[in-house]
């Protein structure tokens, strides 16, 4: 019988192949496709300036037009990335280390407490995004550059099997100028084939490494400065602090605290040394929510509220983590979150001395805490979380309760026929309106509400988004008196604007709901101005079924607001009352 390829000779032992233990072309192509995003990648690199003791770090990002073979238009693509930073740099043999994998460099200072724990994340970092890597270090402000790279083209050709030895050599001129003429280390990333041109890292930097911003770390990203983003909403200066200053000449607002948590977690391997698990938590200033949904409003996007998932991880003062945790917010075994919960803010740091207890990964993007940590961390926190989503739901319901004064108390009977119309039949009426020319009502409709006030930007915007959020609405008008209401149909929404100086409601409907800036609380009368109120916005509906014939309703309400006030005058409630 022939022998198969896969067949040896007895001659033929193990023992005469040596085989190498990895195939570089072929595992550095594979390393590519780790779980890296491009914010991790760049964060790898960053890390490696902290650890350096960098006081000023510079992220200089070069966006072009790239045309790709599958694509008919040439698209925005980042094709280089570097990062400078004026650390204490690398020597020579240092520099020969620091790209192979799995050579630490802690050596930078931090030991044992460094960021880095595996020591690949420079590299792997480096390659998930692009294919040639140069580095550039110098440990004195009057010595020479030092250069080393790989390439992983070359690599797969087989051109290049080792790091290079590190030369002499100078950076490009753009980035050496700015290290100001100290020590440290130049980061280049050439080749860049995997990242979308429009890739924001700002606030990416400003939040992952805002405690070392807080303390006077410098970090620009393309000649700007960076602005630490705190999702706590506790420290600054923030971008919306300097904003503010020069706009308003005020400080932002800070949320407030609700209280640090320590919890003692035994160390490995020291014979019952701990280490501290600290949570800190806050709440948002009470402006910034006033209301259920405030949080996707203009400002709250401006801020990043709306998405604001209440908890942070940190290691050694460096986000790992930040997102929604439900195993830890929630109660044990429910993941349910709540809408309130944007509104409050979560952060959990510890030192790498507790890695174990998070379950740390090469990959600084994920701390998973162990099951008998989470149940301490919720232990510690639920009354926390719940106390918050109260006050949240307090500062609602008592807003709440004032927009009900400023629009008559008019809400329950608007809630209720929203939730009629969503069964009715579909209106007809306002449906033919082009965008633009509902938009031009809606203006109209806000410019008379705020009457002298209607050329103040902001209020009439306000106005507006309240005129649109409501699918049936009251707004009160002063109409010569002959005229009960108008009804006016948009494209979502249906607005009766109620007359307050006809007699129908000065002498019936305002004893029922009592003045505008105050509230009902008889329950009775309550119920009958609901009625009253559901009986024309039933009319209003009846009137939308109708595409056409918009002179003859005008015609009938207005005749039928003439009658009613004749007939009242004669009768004369205030007599019968």
């Amino acid at each position: 019988m022939s022998k198969t390829r896969f067949e040896m000779n007895p001659s033929e032992s193990a023992q005469n192949h040596s085989v190498a233990l990895i195939r570089v072309d072929r595992m550095y192509e594979s390393l590519r496709y780790n779980d890296y995003s491009a914010q991790n990648g760049l964060g790898e690199i960053v890390d490696n300036s902290v650890e350096a003791g960098a006081a000023h770090i510079a992220v200089m990002v070069t966006v072009e037009k790239v045309r790709k073979p599958e694509k008919k238009k040439a698209t925005d693509q980042i094709t280089e990335i570097a990062v400078i930073d004026d650390g204490c740099g690398m020597d020579e043999i240092t520099l020969h280390r620091c790209l192979a994998l799995g050579e630490s460099i802690r050596e930078y200072g931090g030991g044992k407490r460094s960021i880095g724990r595996f020591g690949v994340g420079m590299t792997l970092g480096s390659i998930s995004l692009a294919r040639r890597i140069e580095v550039y270090s110098r440990t004195r402000s009057d010595e020479a550059f030092r250069y080393t790279f790989i390439d992983l083209d070359d690599i797969q050709q087989g051109d290049l099997i080792c790091i290079p030895v590190p030369v002499v050599q100078d950076p490009p001129r753009e980035y050496a100028e700015l290290l100001n003429k100290s020590s440290g280390t130049i980061v280049i990333l050439k080749k860049c084939d995997r990242i979308d041109g429009t890739m924001d890292f700002s606030n990416y930097l400003g939040q992952t490494y805002r405690k070392f911003i807080e303390r006077g770390l410098e970090i620009k990203l393309n000649g700007e400065r960076v602005y630490l983003h705190d999702p706590l909403y506790m420290a600054g200066p923030t971008i919306f602090d300097v904003q503010r200053l020069a706009d308003e000449g005020a400080i932002e607002p800070k949320a407030i605290s609700l209280g640090e948590f320590r919890i003692p977690r035994e160390i490995p391997g020291t014979g019952g040394k701990t280490a501290d698990v600290t949570i800190r938590m806050s709440l948002l200033p009470e402006q910034w929510r006033p209301t259920m949904g405030a949080g996707g409003s203009a400002d709250a996007k401006k801020r990043k509220i709306d998405r604001n998932e209440g908890v942070s991880i940190l290691r050694a003062d460096r986000e790992v983590f930040y997102g929604h945790v439900p195993y830890i917010t929630g109660k044990k075994g429910e993941a349910k979150s709540d809408d309130k919960d944007r509104w409050w803010g979560c952060e959990i740091s510890f030192p790498p001395e507790l890695d174990n207890d998070f379950q740390v990964r090469y990959i600084k993007r994920g701390a998973e805490p162990t099951a008998d940590l989470r149940d301490q961390i919720r232990a510690a926190i639920s009354e926390v979380v719940q106390t918050a989503r109260k006050m949240v739901q307090e500062t609602w319901n008592v807003n709440k309760s004032e927009e009900s004064k400023k629009a008559g108390n008019f809400g329950e009977a608007e809630e209720a026929m929203a939730k009629a119309g969503s069964i009715l039949p579909q209106s007809k009426k306002g449906k033919e309106l082009t965008a633009a020319e509902d938009e031009k009502k809606v203006d109209a409709l806000a410019a008379a509400a705020l009457g002298s006030e209607k050329n103040d930007i902001q209020k009439k915007e306000q106005k507006k988004a309240e005129i649109r959020k409501k699918p049936y609405s009251i707004e009160p008008v002063n109409y010569p008196k002959m005229v009960l209401f108008d009804t006016v149909h948009l494209l979502n929404n249906t607005i009766i604007k109620l007359n307050v100086n006809h007699p129908f409601y000065k002498n019936v409907l305002q004893p029922l709901c009592g003045d505008l800036s105050e509230p009902e609380a008889n329950q009775e009368r309550q119920n009958i101005k609901n009625a009253i109120l559901l009986l024309l916005f039933a009319y209003a509906k009846a009137e939308s079924m109708f595409e056409n014939h918009e002179a003859v309703f005008d015609n009938l309400r207005s005749q039928w607001g003439s009658a009613l006030a004749t007939a009242l005058s004669e009768y004369d409630c205030e007599v019968h009352s």
